[in-house]
């Protein structure tokens, strides 16, 4: 009786350390300012995801740096340095954003080929996927 009373107390303790931990943010990817540098500071970071997302950005080292971040439903194929005029971006800074199945997502960076005589070498945005 006793090893049955052990053995369902472990289970639930194993079982509740499995839910808190579905909950958990992983890391996803880090982009760093000087990768930005060229595109007009823009890089497309998702192309056409396969699954639905929750992507929670974290600019590191960004004193000087203003990251956004814009979503489409369909690749811009206009030019990155366009992505500003057909659509406001979607967060500004530090936040989470919510990414669907099939959509494209652009990140940008102020300190970028046009604005800056170098890229920044220390500045990075954290992505972080729940």
């Amino acid at each position: 009786m006793k090893k049955i009373v052990v053995f369902l107390l472990a289970f639930a303790m194993v079982m509740s350390f499995a839910a808190c931990g579905a909950n958990e943010e992983k890391s996803f990817a880090t982009v760093n300012a000087k990768d930005c540098f060229g595109g007009a500071g823009y890089i497309e970071f998702i192309a056409g995801g396969e699954e639905a997302v929750e992507l929670t950005f974290t600019a590191e080292n960004s004193e000087a740096v203003e990251w956004s971040v814009y979503v489409f439903d369909e690749a811009f194929d206009d030019g990155f340095r366009y992505i500003s005029q057909a659509a406001e971006p979607v967060l500004v800074g530090d936040g989470t954003v919510s990414v669907e199945a099939g959509q494209f997502v652009y990140i940008y960076c102020s300190v970028n080929e046009f604005t800056a005589d170098a890229p920044d070498e220390n500045a990075k945005l954290n992505i972080t996927q729940k």
